[in-house]
């Protein structure tokens, strides 16, 4: 794993979209609702992606109805994973 202090809080998001929504989303339905490939989609929620560039933050925010602070966070330790 990269050894970074940002990282994302996409997992969060997606709960809280699945019981907002009464749905399941998966992978591949976050992928087509959004035009990202699975493999950005996976690398985000592995907290393995090397970028956070605009045009997928851009969908991710819109697609979450939040804002680029609400997705990504600073920490000098990992988040832990339960």
């Amino acid at each position: 794993m990269f050894d970074m202090a940002i990282y994302n809080r996409m997992k969060i998001l997606i709960a809280q979209k699945e019981f907002k929504e009464k749905r399941k989303l998966t992978y591949r339905v976050i992928a087509e609702e959004t035009g990202l490939s699975i493999g950005t989609i996976t690398s985000y929620l592995t907290q393995r992606a090397g970028r956070f560039d605009a045009p997928t933050l851009e969908k991710l925010c819109n697609y979450f109805d939040c804002q680029p602070g609400d997705l990504l966070t600073y920490s000098e330790t990992p988040p832990k994973e339960k």
